[in-house]
């Protein structure tokens, strides 16, 4: 009994919670703007890259950065890469800025889980699920909510 209780507090709950209320405000802004079926799969599929970005062991990646920089003809292309980048970034901030929360929630998911001691399987089965149900669960409530939302909105213009 002691076991599970020192296991259910050190699940990374409120990360969890707050990876959970970006994806859903993410697929009711999806659900809003009645998305084209090939954004939520362009959606979906990001998802899952980042939870694999994010849940994929820290030196991997460091390697990976570092071969970029062998040559000079690799380091001049990744400094262009980044040049373009910087300038689709501040063009459109305020798209960047979602992604950015994104990134941000499930980098602090992966933290909690891996202090933890999950492995990196787990925390990207973990992040991946949870994203992906959370962005499908924002665009289902907004289904629901979205005709009472207009029938308050109606009736509120008639009073006044």
């Amino acid at each position: 009994m002691r076991r599970n209780s020192i296991a259910i507090k050190k699940f990374p709950w409120i990360s969890l919670a707050l990876l959970l209320a970006t994806y859903g405000i993410i697929g009711w802004q999806l659900s809003a703007l009645e998305s084209h079926w090939i954004l939520w799969i362009l959606a979906a599929v990001a998802t899952v890259l980042l939870a694999v970005a994010v849940s994929s062991p820290w030196s991997k990646v460091r390697d990976g950065f570092a071969s970029c920089f062998k040559s000079d003809s690799k380091a001049f292309l990744v400094a262009v890469a980044i040049a373009f980048f910087s300038v689709v970034i501040i063009t459109w901030l305020h798209i960047f800025v979602h992604i950015l929360v994104v990134l941000s929630a499930s980098m602090l998911v992966r933290l909690d889980v891996q202090a933890t001691r999950w492995s990196s399987r787990q925390s990207f089965w973990l992040i991946a699920i949870a994203s992906l149900v959370s962005l499908a669960l924002g665009a289902f409530v907004h289904i629901g909510v979205e005709p009472h939302l207009t029938v308050i909105s109606y009736q509120l213009s008639d009073i006044s």
